[in-house]
C-alpha cells in the first residue's frame, strides 16, 4: 500500500482574491501537446472561487460549465463570481473566467443546505480490482512500452508524476475490449484531512476531467482504420451526492452512449471505495477523425458485443 501522508499540494487550486468576488489563479498547467491549459484545473478553480462567496453550511451540489476558448499558461485566469440567487435551501453562482480580458470559460454552480431524506437509491458500484492491486497510469505506460518495444515518453510521464493526483486505470475484461467504457481509481496525493468540503469538491472536479471525453474514442482506438485528429472538451457537469474525501480512493466509471456529428458524449459515476455513489458526471467534446477507407459505419453497443455474419456489432 502506497503512502499518502505527505502535505497536499494546494497550489493547483489556489486562488488570490484581487477584488470583490474576483479571484486570480496562481498556477496553470498546460499538458504536453495540448491546445490549452488543463480543463479540470479551470473547473476546480471555478468551484473554489464560487465557494468563497458562499457561507456555511451550504455545499456545492452541482455545476454546469462550458469551455469557450483554450486558455494558455502565460497569463493567470481571473474568475469573476456573480451572486445570482440566495435562497433558504439553495443558492446559485455564475462564474466567468477571463484571460487577458477574453472570456474563456463560464459555469453555473449550485449550493445546497444539507437536508435529510427518506427517499434514497443508487446504482451499485461495479466489481473491479481494488486500487492497491493495480499499477499507476505512469507505471502501466512504462511497462507497456518496454513489453511492446515502443519508445516511452519519459518527459510526458515525468510531467504527470508532478501532478497532485494519483490514478490507477482498471483493466477492461476481454469481453469489453473495444467498448466505449472506461474506469479508473483516483485520489489526491497528500493528506487533505485538515481541509474543508470545498477543497475536496474542487479537487474532485479537477480529477474528473482526466481520461473522460477520451472514452468516446475507445471503440476506434485499436482499429488501424481510424485516426484521431481532434479531441477537446465542450462542456462538463458534476452532481455531488454525498460527502467524501478526495485524498481517499475514488472510482470513476465512464461510458460513452453516443459519438457522431463530430461530438462525443460521456457520462460517469464516481464511487467511494466502500461503494457509495458520491458524484455523477457528464461531458461532451469535439471529436474528429479520419478513416483509411474514407468512411465509417455506425457501431452499436450493449453491455457486451456479438458480431453477426456481416461483422457489424448487434444489439
Amino acid at each position: 500500500m502506497t503512502d499518502n501522508t505527505s502535505p497536499f499540494n494546494e497550489r493547483t487550486l489556489e486562488l488570490e482574491e484581487v477584488g470583490p468576488d474576483t479571484f486570480l489563479s496562481v498556477d496553470l498547467w498546460k499538458p504536453k501537446g495540448s491546445r490549452g491549459v488543463f480543463g479540470g484545473q479551470v473547473i476546480g478553480q471555478a468551484v473554489s472561487a464560487a465557494g468563497k462567496t458562499v457561507d456555511s453550511p451550504y455545499r456545492c451540489n452541482s455545476l454546469h460549465c462550458y469551455f469557450l476558448a483554450a486558455g494558455n499558461n502565460d497569463d493567470m485566469i481571473a474568475y469573476e463570481v456573480r451572486r445570482i440567487r440566495q435562497g433558504r435551501s439553495y443558492c446559485s453562482r455564475l462564474v466567468i473566467a477571463k484571460q487577458s480580458g477574453r472570456v474563456i470559460f463560464m459555469a453555473t454552480i449550485s449550493f445546497q443546505r444539507p437536508e435529510p431524506s427518506v427517499l434514497r437509491h443508487q446504482y451499485t458500484m461495479p466489481q473491479v480490482p481494488p486500487p492497491d492491486n493495480l499499477l499507476t497510469r505512469e507505471e502501466l505506460e512504462r511497462r507497456t512500452g518496454e513489453r511492446e518495444g515502443k519508445e516511452v515518453d519519459v518527459e510526458g510521464l515525468a510531467e504527470y508524476d508532478t501532478l497532485p493526483l494519483e490514478r490507477r486505470p482498471v483493466p477492461m475484461p476481454v469481453d469489453q475490449k473495444g467498448l466505449p467504457v472506461n474506469a479508473v481509481w483516483m485520489r489526491a496525493k497528500g493528506d487533505m484531512s485538515a481541509l474543508g468540503p470545498l477543497h475536496h469538491q474542487s479537487m474532485l472536479a479537477y480529477a474528473s476531467d482526466f481520461a473522460f471525453v477520451g472514452t468516446s474514442f475507445r471503440p476506434f482506438q485499436a482499429d488501424a482504420n481510424y485516426k484521431l485528429d481532434m479531441l477537446v472538451s465542450l462542456d462538463h457537469a458534476i452532481w455531488f451526492h454525498e460527502s467524501f474525501r478526495a485524498d481517499e480512493w475514488l472510482l470513476h466509471v465512464m461510458e460513452s452512449p453516443r459519438t457522431a456529428s463530430g461530438r462525443g458524449l460521456v457520462v460517469g459515476r464516481i464511487y467511494s471505495q466502500d461503494g457509495i455513489l458520491v458524484a455523477s458526471t457528464a461531458q461532451e467534446g469535439v471529436i474528429r477523425g479520419t478513416s483509411l477507407d474514407g468512411h465509417g459505419e455506425m457501431l452499436e453497443f450493449t453491455n457486451t458485443i456479438t458480431r453477426g455474419p456481416s461483422s457489424k456489432p448487434k444489439l
